[in-house]
């Protein structure tokens, strides 16, 4: 694990709500591990920026799982009650391309960047 709830919660949301519930965290988390670390790299202790580009990833991950449930609402407004449903699910291509960016902007810069921003992702 790379990145635990707590961390999330302090390092990463700065006060906001979490998207990703206390309870799914884990799972997400693994999920964006995996999805990065194609090439399996030996990671003993992630540095904060891999850590803020797993979180940013388990985020998108778990969102398109929400966006691909039937009847998923994209935005609600309590006042005059209206509710805008998911219209469009994204192609396996179109979210491959929106977590390279995530990690491309997250690493770029950074001495992690041949390992993981070239490695297929």
């Amino acid at each position: 694990m790379w990145v635990d709830f707590e961390w999330y919660e302090e390092h990463y949301l700065l006060g906001r709500q979490p998207k990703v519930p206390p309870a799914d965290f884990s799972y997400w988390e693994r999920q964006a591990r995996y999805t990065i670390n194609r090439k399996k790299v030996d990671i003993v202790t992630a540095p904060d920026c891999l850590k803020e580009c797993t979180c940013e990833v388990a985020e998108y991950l778990y969102d398109q799982s929400e966006a691909n449930k039937p009847g998923a609402i994209k935005s609600f407004s309590n006042d005059g009650y209206s509710e805008t449903y998911v219209d469009r699910i994204k192609t396996a291509k179109e979210q491959f391309t929106d977590i390279r960016e995530i990690i491309v902007r997250h690493l770029s810069d950074t001495a992690l960047h041949n390992d993981f921003v070239y490695s297929g992702v």
